[in-house]
């Protein structure tokens, strides 16, 4: 789906629903629209105007992806906490401590931050 940051209750919506259709109890799926969330609006606020989610499962996990034409920080961008009196930044953070893995890969066309969260068992 492509969004803007007027988009962004969809993107949660959409998010929602593609992770309950995978199989995520709804602790996880809440996790992970508050992950997509963070990733999304940084990628229309700070990245470029209009950016792209896609979803999908494979190997016992779920996979949220977004892509923008921006270009990113080093990919090792959210990995301590930020300071308690930093008035931004929490997002990537908040997003590593939620997610099993996150990917950042930044080129010449844009940056695209993949997410993964496993799957239950039951799903996998």
């Amino acid at each position: 789906m492509h969004f803007t940051v007027d988009h962004l209750p969809g993107v949660r919506r959409f998010v929602a629903a593609h992770a309950r259709k995978c199989g995520l109890d709804e602790d996880s799926v809440g996790d992970l629209v508050i992950a997509v969330n963070e990733i999304a609006t940084n990628g229309v606020r700070h990245g470029s105007p209009k950016a792209e989610l896609r979803m999908w499962a494979s190997n016992g996990r779920v996979y949220a992806e977004v892509r923008d034409e921006g270009h990113w920080v080093p990919s090792d961008a959210g990995e301590t906490p930020p300071s308690t009196d930093a008035e931004g930044g929490m997002g990537l953070w908040v997003t590593r401590q939620i997610c099993s893995a996150v990917h950042i890969i930044a080129g010449e066309r844009g940056t695209i931050v993949r997410l993964e969260m496993p799957l239950p068992p039951r799903y996998a």
